[in-house]
């Protein structure tokens, strides 16, 4: 989109930025391209290349695009320093926060490819680890997996589950395998772990697009949030009883409230 913005540019940068607006969390540049190939705006993957450089768009603000309209799921700002600024104040933001885990059947955890839909996990599951693999994991993050499943054994003595989500293809195969080889081979006890999507049945079933220069393969992106939100919970409803947060929470709030009322009488 070098040179002159012209109208077709402009009504596929609304287009993309119609997607963005849709969900109500971070999304990256992929996941918007498969967005308007899935609504027919492109017809195969070699149109990628219409969003060109969306960059010079963000930066100048241009219509409703922002600095912050994609995630950037590789750095954060590490606040430092930061508090409350008296008694009063740090009284008001006081917290209680019990292990959510504890009354659960099981320990659940969620392993998923693409770190880019991070948001997306976290605003459709409560309380579980969330794994972003990036692609293939490194040797230190597989052991630290590794550590973490034995910790948890010996925190919860709850049978362990991974639910994987990822890809349909070679790679998206490959990426959960090779993981759990070395897991496996690190960790102490034992675990289940599920594949639970993105399958080649679940791409049936939702009509989504093939990769065209891979026929046969499908990508996460691909799905909608809608569609997507469907297969994270329905495996996350298997082993996760939402009713039993709220058993939790119930405790946390007459835990706060005790301790407020009790800070306060003595401020007297």
């Amino acid at each position: 989109m070098a040179g002159k913005t012209t109208q077709e540019t402009f009504e596929l940068l609304d287009k993309a930025l119609a997607h963005v607006h849709s969900v109500d969390y971070k999304v990256s540049v992929r996941w918007v391209a498969y967005r308007l190939l899935q609504d027919g705006t492109f017809k195969s993957k070699k149109e990628f290349s219409k969003l060109g450089n969306l960059n010079k768009y963000r930066k100048r603000f241009f219509r409703g695009w922002a600095p912050d309209t994609f995630i950037d799921d590789t750095r954060n700002i590490i606040y430092r320093g930061t508090g409350c600024f008296d008694k009063e104040e740090w009284i008001e933001n006081l917290t209680c926060d019990l292990d959510k885990i504890q009354n659960q059947d099981y320990f659940l955890m969620i392993m998923f490819e693409a770190k880019a839909m991070s948001g997306q996990f976290k605003k459709y599951t409560e309380n579980i680890p969330l794994i972003p693999s990036g692609g293939d994991a490194s040797i230190s993050f597989k052991y630290a997996i590794s550590k973490d499943i034995e910790w948890a054994s010996k925190r919860y003595g709850k049978p362990i589950v991974i639910l994987y989500f990822g890809d349909c293809d070679k790679k998206g195969e490959q990426i959960p395998q090779s993981a759990l080889k070395d897991i496996r081979n690190w960790c102490s006890v034992n675990f289940k772990f599920i594949h639970c999507g993105l399958t080649e049945e679940q791409a049936l079933k939702f009509k989504l697009p093939e990769n065209p220069d891979k026929l046969g393969d499908y990508q996460w992106e691909a799905l909608s949030d809608e569609q997507a939100r469907e297969i994270i919970e329905k495996n996350v409803k298997k082993y996760q009883k939402k009713s039993r947060f709220k058993e939790i929470e119930e405790k946390e709030k007459k835990i706060l409230e005790g301790i407020k009322l009790n800070l306060k009488e003595k401020k007297k």
